[in-house]
């Protein structure tokens, strides 16, 4: 119960921080994939331009896994 009081404080200081630290300009970004070269993954008719950059992507998908790849359109 005496640790209760640290761990909101620590929350209120860190937390922020870490936010900032995380999606700041140039901090995390999911960067395209390569297009996927194992079997069983199909190129969806999903198409879309990434926010970000400006870039349209074409969305992969494995039926096996359930995983998404987001791959620059050329």
């Amino acid at each position: 119960m005496t640790a209760l009081p640290f761990l909101i404080w620590g929350a209120a200081v860190f937390g922020p921080v870490l936010a900032w630290l995380l999606f700041r300009s140039g901090g995390y970004k999911r960067q395209p994939a390569p297009q996927p070269q194992e079997p069983g993954w199909e190129r969806t008719a999903e198409r879309f331009v990434d926010p970000t950059t400006g870039e349209v992507l074409v969305v992969w998908y494995c039926a096996r896994t359930g995983e998404r790849a987001y791959v620059r359109a050329v």
